[in-house]
Order: C-alpha cells, then sequence, then structure tokens
C-alpha cells in the first residue's frame, strides 16, 4: 500500500500542492493569536449590519463551506489534474494574501449577539464555531473567496463540460450564494467584508484562469489521474 502511494504521488505531482493546506493552518492560527479579540483592531461595519438580524439556521451553510471546499478538491485531485492545480493554486494565492493583509491590517467586527435568544442545536452548532474562531480577521470573509473559487473550479474542469451537469454548476452557485449570505445572518462577517471577498476574487480570477495559466498547468501537471 505504501508503495502504490509512493508510485501515485510520483506520477501525479499535483497533489504535492495539497500540502499548502497545512502551511494555511498553521498561518490562520498564527494570525489568530496575533490579533487576538481583545486587541486595537479597525472594525468592519456597515449600517446594513444593523438591518440584518442573527438566524440560527444559517450555520448550516455556513458549515457546509467544509465540505463543499474539500469535496471539491478531492474529486478534481483524481479526476482532473491541471484543474486541481488551479484550484490549489487560487487558493494559496488568495489565502496567503489574506493572511498577509489581516496581518498588516488588523480589523475585527463587533456583531455577535452577545447571548443566543434561544437554546437549540443550531445556536449550540453556532457556539462553538464562536469558540473557535475569534471576531478577528474577517476582511476579506474567506468563506466568500473560498466559495467562489469552488465555483470558479467546477466552471473550470473539463468533467463537468456536458450539458447534463448544468444542474451541478447552478446548484454550486446556489450553496456559494448561502455561504455568502450565511456569514452577514450568523454574525461571523459584515457586509463590508462580503464586498470585499467579492471584489478580491476578481483580479485573481483573471490571474488564475488566463489562457497562459491554462496552458502552463495543463504542461506541467498533465493528464486527469485516478487512484
Amino acid at each position: 500500500m505504501i508503495r502504490r502511494i509512493s508510485n501515485w504521488l510520483k506520477q501525479n505531482k499535483h497533489a504535492w500542492l495539497a500540502l499548502y493546506l497545512p502551511i494555511y493552518l498553521i498561518g490562520f492560527f498564527w494570525v489568530e493569536s496575533y490579533v487576538p479579540s481583545d486587541s486595537n483592531y479597525w472594525v468592519s461595519y456597515t449600517p446594513l449590519d444593523d438591518l440584518i438580524p442573527f438566524v440560527e439556521y444559517f450555520v448550516i451553510p455556513y458549515y457546509l463551506w467544509y465540505p463543499f471546499m474539500v469535496v471539491t478538491g478531492l474529486y478534481l485531485l483524481f479526476h482532473d489534474a491541471p484543474a486541481f492545480s488551479r484550484y490549489m493554486i487560487a487558493i494559496a494565492v488568495s489565502f496567503t494574501a489574506s493572511i498577509i493583509f489581516f496581518a498588516l491590517f488588523p480589523n475585527g467586527q463587533n456583531l455577535r449577539p452577545a447571548v443566543f435568544e434561544r437554546d437549540n442545536i443550531f445556536t449550540r452548532m453556532m457556539g462553538l464555531i464562536y469558540a473557535a474562531d475569534t471576531n478577528t480577521n474577517v476582511l476579506p470573509s474567506i468563506h466568500v473567496i473560498g466559495s467562489a473559487l469552488v465555483v470558479f473550479a467546477l466552471f473550470d474542469t473539463k468533467c463537468f463540460k456536458a450539458r447534463r451537469f448544468a444542474w451541478m454548476k447552478a446548484g454550486a452557485v446556489l450553496l456559494a450564494i448561502l455561504i455568502t449570505l450565511a456569514t452577514v445572518f450568523v454574525k461571523q462577517h459584515s457586509v463590508l467584508d462580503i464586498y470585499a471577498g467579492l471584489v478580491a476574487c476578481i483580479p485573481l480570477y483573471f490571474l488564475i484562469y488566463n489562457k497562459k495559466m491554462r496552458a502552463w498547468t495543463d504542461r506541467t501537471f498533465g493528464k486527469p489521474t485516478a487512484a
């Protein structure tokens, strides 16, 4: 088994791009400690935030962000090496740039409810998020950027070019929208964080998905592979 995995990794060098994920996690938790919740951060806020209620049910799409990104990555890893490489490069560029921005421009939000009005499974799930993730490092929203990158990747891969997969792409767009809305309805982000995340995705798309980058990733990482 070990030899088989070793041989597969040698033949599929695109898989090594997944090593960015532990690097990102280290960087994320470092910047979380670097910009603690009691630090002097710039407050992300718009008047529209006051009009958006806390709706605990949105914790479901908020949580779905994690499998949304992971399942997409795993599928591309084994079925479309060039698309996986573009997906991972986009993640590496955007997430690293966000961490650097957080460190240089400490920011946070003060929108979380002091107490939950109801006690149910959804508020308890939200409490776990609040405990694990501080209210700092919110602009731009990583949830918004990551959701957009999944949509980019699913529209990019040749695995879903056929018209019969249109429902899957539409579903991905819908889920990305729900996740984006969830960021403000669970009071993890300000509307301003969404704007920043969406704006950041525009140059990122043209940087990663232009003809030269497509040609380079196709040439460097080869054809789709399977385990």
